[in-house]
């Protein structure tokens, strides 16, 4: 939740090893992260009354796709800045199609994704591609075909 020293990150994501991971990497940088595995789970956190300022959600949940959670979470905090993490263009489309927010690709490299949560800039819209560094980001086609991976 948001605390008076400074912003903190929502995390959803269902892999453990890649949550464990982000988590401690986050940490390790100084910045506030409170993981959950489900949709379910971080939207009863944020029903409870929890706060963020940025949030981090895979968009291929079990329990949930990550933009519909997402919709659900600016309904309660509309001035969180959102970033989807995926391994599939069809997700893209389906993030680009709720404008809701940018897209970063799997497998993450967790030095720039932490620099991206250490950064004060917001870069709402931006489809972030594996590899691309921070001020090198591109947009991504409007349209790709499902078979295409990444």
């Amino acid at each position: 939740m948001m605390t008076a020293m400074g912003s903190r990150v929502l995390l959803v994501e269902h892999e453990e090893t890649l949550r464990n991971n982000i988590v401690r990497a986050l940490r390790a940088r100084g910045i506030g992260v409170d993981p959950f595995a489900t949709a379910l789970d971080a939207l009863g956190a944020v029903e409870a009354g929890g706060t963020w300022s940025r949030a981090l959600i895979d968009l291929a949940l079990p329990d949930m796709d990550g933009a519909t959670l997402a919709e659900k979470i600016l309904q309660h905090i509309p001035e969180v800045d959102i970033t989807f993490a995926t391994g599939g263009v069809d997700a893209t489309v389906l993030c680009k199609a709720h404008g809701l927010g940018k897209v970063i690709w799997k497998p993450l490299g967790l030095g720039p994704l932490c620099e991206q949560f250490s950064s004060s800039q917001r870069e709402s819209g931006t489809f972030l591609r594996r590899g691309a560094r921070r001020g090198s980001s591109m947009r991504m086609p409007a349209v790709r075909s499902g078979s295409e991976k990444k």
